[in-house]
Formats: C-alpha cells, sequence, structure tokens
C-alpha cells in the first residue's frame, strides 16, 4: 500500500511538473540533441554537427569539435537563461530570443560570413554526377542511384544565396529551430504582465541581427546590378568600377571568377590594363572552354600573382582545371599525365578532395594497387556519410586488393561497399563471386 501511494504521489507531481513545464522540457530536449546531429550537408565531403560548425573558423575537409559552434553556444545561453531566471524574469525570454538568433544567423553566416563554405558546398553539387558518369564509363558494374541533392540555386543575389545556403541545413538545425521557438515561448510566458510587449522587443534581437548582417552583401548586390547595366550599356569604365564596389562589400563576388573574367572582357574592349590580373583570367577561362588546358594553366598561374581574394580564385579555378586536364588526358590514354595533373591539382587546392577518386583509379591502371588503396582510405575519411561514392570506393579498393593477392582484404572491401550500397550494386557483387 505505502508503494502504491507513492508512486501515485510521485505521478501526480511528475504530470503538474510536466503541466508546468513542458514547453522547457521539450525545447530543451530538442536543443541538447541537436548538438550532435547533423545541421549542414555536403552533397560529397564530410558533414557538420552543431558541435562541428565553428562561429568564428572554416571548418575544413576534416571537420573537429569546436567550443565555439552554434551547437556548443546555443546549449550555454539555454543554460545561463536558466540559472538566471530567479533573478531576472525575463532572463529565460531574453536566451530564447538570442537562440532564435543564432538559428536565423546560421544559413546567414554560411551565405555571407563563409562563402568559401558556400562555394565549397554549391561547387560539390556536380561532383558525384561526374565520378558517377566516369565510373561507368570505366567500370560499369555500379547502377546504384545518385544522392538527391539540391539543385537550381540562385547564387547572384544576396536572398538566392541565403536559400541557397537554407537548402543544405538538416535535422539538427531544425530541432535546434524548433527548441529556440519553444524556450523562448515558455520564456514570455513565465513574464507576469506585458506579454505581448516584450516578445516583440525581444524578437527584435534576431530580427536586427539579420539585416545587420544582410546589409553589406545587399549593398553589393546594389553594386553588382548597376554593373550589370553599366556594362549592357557599353559604360565599360563605369561597369568595372561598380563590380569592384561589388567585390568590396560582399566577399563571395570577390571569389567569383566569372566576376574577374568579365573585367577582363571590359578591360579588353576598352583597351585598357593589358596585363592585370582580370584579363588574364579572361583568357584563361576562354581557353579552358576551348581545351586548352596548358596555356589557361599559364594565365591563371599569372593572375595569381596578384594575390588576396583574386589569388584564390584563381588557385580554385586552377585545380579543377587540372583535374579537367587529367581527365582529357586519361580518356585518351595518357594515365601518367592524367596522375601527375590530378595530383597538382589537390596540392593547390585540397578542397578538391573528388580527384582522389581519379587517382586510384589512375593507380590501379599502371599497377599502383598499393597507392590505390591509400588513396580510397584517404577519401573515405572525407566521404563516410555518402554512400552511393563510398560503395565505389570500397570496391575500388578490394579491386586493388584482389591484383595484391590480398583475397581476404578484397573480400573484406566488398562487403564494405555492399553495406555502403547495396541498390544494384553488381560491381561488389561479381567481386566477390570472382568475376
Amino acid at each position: 500500500m505505502k508503494i502504491t501511494k507513492h508512486l501515485a504521489v510521485w505521478a501526480e507531481w511528475a504530470a503538474q511538473f510536466w503541466n508546468s513545464y513542458w514547453l522547457l522540457i521539450v525545447g530543451s530536449g530538442l536543443l541538447f540533441g541537436s548538438v550532435l546531429l547533423k545541421w549542414i550537408e555536403f552533397p560529397f565531403s564530410n558533414n557538420l554537427s552543431g558541435i562541428q560548425l565553428s562561429l568564428s573558423r572554416n571548418s575544413g575537409l576534416m571537420p573537429h569539435l569546436s567550443l565555439l559552434s552554434f551547437g556548443v553556444v546555443g546549449a550555454v545561453v539555454l543554460l545561463v537563461g536558466l540559472l538566471w531566471q530567479r533573478f531576472f524574469t525575463s532572463a529565460l525570454g531574453l536566451a530564447g530570443a538570442v537562440l532564435l538568433t543564432l538559428c536565423v544567423l546560421t544559413p546567414a553566416h554560411i551565405a555571407f560570413k563563409q562563402p568559401t563554405m558556400l562555394r565549397r558546398l554549391t561547387d560539390e553539387l556536380d561532383v558525384i554526377a561526374l565520378t558517377k558518369a566516369f565510373t561507368r564509363e570505366v567500370l560499369p558494374q555500379n547502377y546504384g542511384a545518385v544522392e538527391l541533392v539540391p539543385r537550381r540555386l540562385v547564387l547572384y543575389t544576396a536572398w538566392g544565396r541565403f536559400l541557397a545556403a537554407w537548402s543544405f541545413l538538416r535535422l539538427g538545425w531544425y530541432c535546434f529551430a524548433l527548441g529556440g521557438l519553444l524556450v523562448f515561448a515558455e520564456g514570455i510566458r513565465r513574464l507576469p504582465g506585458g506579454r505581448a510587449l516584450t516578445g516583440l522587443m525581444l524578437l527584435c534581437l534576431p530580427i536586427g541581427a539579420f539585416v545587420v548582417v544582410l546589409i553589406p552583401p545587399l549593398i553589393g548586390q546594389h553594386y553588382f546590378a548597376h554593373g550589370a547595366i553599366a556594362k549592357a550599356r557599353g559604360r565599360n569604365q563605369e561597369a568595372i568600377a561598380d563590380y569592384r564596389k561589388a567585390m568590396r562589400w560582399d566577399a563571395w563576388h570577390a571569389q567569383d571568377i566569372d566576376l574577374y573574367s568579365t573585367i577582363g572582357q571590359l578591360q579588353e574592349e576598352a583597351g585598357i590594363d593589358e596585363s592585370s590580373p582580370e584579363r588574364h583570367i579572361s583568357r584563361a577561362v576562354e581557353l579552358r572552354d576551348a581545351n586548352e588546358f596548358d596555356p589557361a594553366l599559364f594565365e591563371f598561374s599569372r593572375a595569381m600573382e596578384a594575390g588576396g581574394a583574386l589569388e584564390a580564385a584563381a588557385r580554385r579555378e586552377s585545380a579543377q582545371t587540372r583535374i579537367d586536364l587529367g581527365l582529357a588526358l586519361y580518356d585518351a590514354g595518357g594515365v601518367g599525365g592524367a596522375l601527375a595533373s590530378w595530383q597538382q591539382a589537390l596540392a593547390d587546392d585540397p578542397t578538391q578532395t573528388y580527384a582522389l577518386f581519379y587517382l586510384a583509379r589512375g593507380y590501379y591502371d599502371i599497377g599502383r594497387y598499393e597507392a590505390g588503396v591509400e588513396a580510397v582510405k584517404r577519401l573515405a575519411k572525407i566521404i563516410p556519410d555518402h554512400t552511393s561514392m563510398l560503395g565505389d570506393v570500397y570496391s575500388l579498393a578490394a579491386d586493388c586488393y584482389a591484383k595484391l593477392g590480398r583475397d581476404a582484404d578484397a573480400r573484406h572491401y566488398y562487403n564494405l561497399s555492399l553495406s555502403a550500397d547495396a541498390i544494384e550494386n553488381y560491381w561488389a557483387l561479381t567481386g566477390l563471386i570472382g568475376q
């Protein structure tokens, strides 16, 4: 009887506690849980969790835990709000407003404060399709579906880049947003009076922060649009000046190789700055489009001498050009030249990680099976969440082990390939049965 009575008392207390604090309980659970969930999904390389998405630096190819990350900062803000609630009635509401601010600033941070990350996200959209095409031309045994990735991104407007960054956000961010909203609602509910007015005042924090972050790219967009109009009207020098102002206000434009190429074309039409970095980039882009890769690489190297953001943009494009050159050489039977080109691409820009897949295949073709396995292992660490591509690289490693006569390792990697991607993965299946 005593046990039953105690259980009834505890059940009644738990019910009352839940009725009083369910918003805070659910919101806190969602927020703390979101720290470990996936926030950003990269189309090709490593995904980011809330504890890895840093507020202060680029996460890089191999993300690490960061104490100054969105998830950790959000958890600390919530804990501070809970501790100070007993001293200040508005502490929890303020903490909720800060959490909503972090939620709103996440896509803005990717779009405007870390344009390198957004460019990497958008550049990777075509990577899996390209490598799948390469795989089916060389060893067409894996017919598995390619992962679905967002398309039709509008990147020439500030709002378009914000939406593009938003499209890469995943479950962790949505849990964080919902948790912050519930905590904010609980904080407003606890206020003694004037809740609506206080709530509106606190909502000014996320709205104001978003406006402040959005102002510079909007100014950059204004100059970009004005430059496009001036270009259409034949006012080349005015267009060049406006494009340069757009670059100063918005780092995205400062990394846009096409905009540098446009400035170079305008300089050529105006007969000015014959040896400017932009003229070199313009010539490089034209040569690359004509599949004249070596002269294009020379022009990119001349442009890199300018330094700064232009050098970074030219270096990235030069690395992508080297990958294209490697594919052209490989198709023509020049595997050795292709390997050298892909190796140089990775040395120039380590973010071009998909070159590792081509390298592994090239090593296999020339009999450097150990090097092929090492390239696969290096790549597998960068793409652990992308099943279709992971299935291909594991099968490639298994092929290398089979050539080395290490049958146990080959079977192990074929099984890993099937575990990663079991849908129509005939590459791994035929390897396991010995065909």
